[in-house]
């Protein structure tokens, strides 16, 4: 397989496969695969749930742009799934472009509660709802205020059922 240079960033709402497709991705491409979230957590030495609601939004969204600095200035050949709010704080979609290839994973609303809810909503610290229909709506309105920011993803794939293939043509 040809090699595709540079980094990868993976951009969309939470539930959309950045971390899942992050890794396999990395493995096919030999990249070094970067959780945007785990590198957090490592620097705050607490989940994000907890620093959510201990430090606040915004402190979390200073920590984010940090990390991400950090691993562009000091790392390369990698494919990062990032938090679903970090490409629209801080400029860290800038960022991004310029350190590499963004990707938006542009999945339905629909699907996306229903991911969210099969993992169990209490890993995702910004949804409150519970209930599929309630989560959707939730969804959609969140998707209205990010979607600017993800559409300045050099890549868009839209579909339910992203695979590592679909990404992978979409980089040639």
């Amino acid at each position: 397989m040809k090699t595709i240079p540079g980094n990868i960033f993976l951009v969309g709402l939470a539930g959309s496969g950045k971390t899942t497709l992050g890794s396999q991705l990395a493995e096919r491409l030999n990249k070094t695969f970067v959780d945007l979230d785990h590198a957090i957590v490592s620097r705050i030495g607490m989940s994000i749930p907890e620093y959510f609601e201990r430090q606040g939004e915004g402190n979390f969204r200073l920590q984010e742009k940090e990390a991400l600095h950090e691993i562009c200035a000091t790392q390369e050949n990698f494919v990062m799934a990032t938090g679903g709010g970090a490409p629209c704080y801080h400029f860290n979609i800038d960022t991004m472009n310029e350190h590499g290839t963004t990707v938006y994973l542009d999945v339905s609303p629909g699907d996306l509660a229903l991911r969210i809810l099969e993992e169990g909503g209490e890993k995702r610290p910004i949804f409150k709802s519970y209930d599929q229909q309630d989560l959707i709506q939730e969804i959609r309105a969140l998707k209205e205020t990010r979607e600017s920011f993800y559409n300045q993803a050099k890549i868009k794939i839209r579909d339910n059922q992203i695979t590592v293939e679909m990404i992978i043509s979409n980089l040639h």
